[in-house]
């Protein structure tokens, strides 16, 4: 009798279990907490396609994504498709020398040589040669950098050329940078000839207003690579300044003496909060990881 009672409840016990283990409704892996997905990581610009075009290349260095080289579409080239292809020269980790050379023969060779200050953020003086078909299309800039003393932005630079193979300086361009924050909300570009004195005579000046508006508060894809790149680029054409900002322009406004052009720009982003399409001019942007 004893023995069937301790019989039956072993089975009960048993039974119990049994029907705790088929009752168990959640799944194990549901309890298990995301793996904590960490820093992501960093990204670099390497190539930007327009209409399924290539536009813009950035080869870089694996692992450090040091900038080695740029290439982009050359827009002075006429009735050919050609592109720029920029070397970039380092000392001690500082850029101290650009040189571009177009496919197109006809285009000037630019060649910037850098100064930096001691902090290498900011330059302290730099020069280009723009080498032409001809002595009468070639140049030789000097430019001299002004930074707010506050800030440490950069405000102005004044580039003094001599232009046409005349060995004096005779011609200048004034850039005159205004903010929003830390974006490039205008730059003003002014260009006229040197008074005897060699200053600038801004009665002989034509202005050019390039309006970078509406910043959409994301990441640039172009502030993965050195901003003094993207000045030197601005010095070729000044179109290019918006990309030292840290963000998206939304709209590019730029009115000179007899027209104005307005071009407005949406975007989609990747989960960093890096572009990687802009819709209106169907620019398509390409990144890699370090």
């Amino acid at each position: 009798m004893v023995k069937n009672y301790f019989l039956k409840m072993f089975a009960g016990i048993a039974f119990l279990g049994l029907l705790a283990a088929c009752n168990t409704t959640s799944d194990p892996t549901e309890s298990i907490p995301d793996p904590d997905p960490g820093i992501p990581p960093q990204r670099i610009l390497t190539k930007v396609n327009i209409n399924n075009v290539s536009s813009e290349e950035y080869v870089t260095t694996a692992g450090t994504g040091t900038l080695q080289q740029g290439i982009f579409r050359d827009e002075s080239a006429t009735g050919v498709t050609a592109y720029y292809t920029g070397n970039v020269t380092y000392t001690q980790k500082n850029i101290t020398k650009i040189k571009f050379v177009s496919s197109a023969t006809a285009s000037l060779a630019y060649e910037f040589n850098i100064v930096p200050d001691g902090t290498g953020k900011k330059i302290y003086n730099a020069s280009c040669t723009a080498t032409g078909a001809t002595a009468a299309v070639s140049h030789i800039s000097d430019y001299a950098f002004t930074y707010d003393a506050t800030t440490d932005k950069l405000t102005k630079i004044l580039e003094k050329r001599k232009a046409g193979g005349i060995s004096a300086y005779n011609q200048f361009i004034e850039y005159v940078f205004t903010y929003t924050g830390n974006e490039i909300f205008q730059v003003t570009c002014s260009k006229g000839i040197l008074d005897n004195n060699g200053a600038p005579d801004m009665t002989t000046a034509k202005v050019t207003k390039y309006n970078f508006q509406n910043y959409d508060g994301r990441k640039s894809p172009f502030s993965t690579l050195p901003s003094l790149y993207f000045l030197t680029q601005g010095l070729m054409n000044p179109a290019n300044f918006y990309k030292m900002s840290p963000s998206n322009p939304t709209s590019i406004y730029i009115q000179t003496p007899t027209s104005a052009t307005n071009t407005s720009q949406s975007y989609s982003y990747d989960n960093q909060g890096y572009p990687t399409l802009e819709k209106n001019q169907n620019v398509t942007y390409f990144y890699k990881n370090l």
